[in-house]
């Protein structure tokens, strides 16, 4: 497998940015508008894990270099920026941030399948709109909108337990990636929807018929 170093740089510096100035919340306007920026500084990164994952999910999914291999170093590339600004942005560990691991979830997902579901719903309409629109400010505006719904700050969460010595690294990695994988499959969903829908023209002539 060949690896884009120039592709993966992009990610590290969006996700060093992301993370080092307003993090990952995914709330308020100054998040969608650093978001947007850094979509255009760092052309061609998703930036986030639930965005590769729709990427992943809504692409050649027999393509296991091209599309698996490669998103999967996007995914890796996240964390590594974010990472780096943990580690500046604490100073090394020198600054005590009260960060704790969240426990993985996936166990209790009977407990939470209407989180789940809300999580598919938001991907399948964030990536109609991210998709459609050709400009990234609707797509940061619209990430904005489905924070609630989204867990948008897995490549922090993964950088703050591998800077903090592998603390709660099992239960971080899962939740990474279900967080993006259930996104994904609402992506995925979204998109299959859509080819099962008739073109409009389409749909008038068969009427006329």
């Amino acid at each position: 497998m060949e690896i884009n170093w120039k592709e993966n740089m992009n990610e590290i510096g969006g996700a060093f940015m992301l993370t080092w100035a307003v993090g990952y919340s995914g709330l308020g306007v100054e998040w969608a508008v650093c978001l947007a920026v850094a979509w255009m500084a760092f052309a061609g990164a998703h930036l986030l894990p639930v965005v590769t994952w729709c990427h992943m999910l809504t692409g050649d999914l027999s393509d296991v270099e091209g599309n698996w291999m490669t998103n999967g170093m996007r995914l890796v590339a996240q964390v590594i920026g974010a990472c780096l600004a943990i580690v500046l942005a604490t100073e090394a560990g020198d600054i005590e941030t009260g960060w704790a691991a969240t426990d993985m979830w996936i166990p209790d997902i009977a407990d939470n399948l209407w989180v789940v579901l809300g999580m598919i719903a938001a991907g399948a309409v964030w990536w109609q709109i991210h998709t459609r629109c050709d400009m990234v400010w609707a797509s940061a505006f619209a990430m904005m909108a489905f924070a609630a719904a989204m867990t948008l700050n897995g490549a922090s969460e993964m950088g703050a337990s591998i800077t903090s010595a592998g603390d709660g690294i099992v239960d971080t990695a899962v939740n990474w990636i279900c967080d993006g994988l259930f996104v994904g499959i609402g992506a995925l969903i979204g998109v299959k929807i859509h080819e099962l829908l008739p073109e409009a023209g389409a749909a008038e002539e068969a009427a006329a018929e």
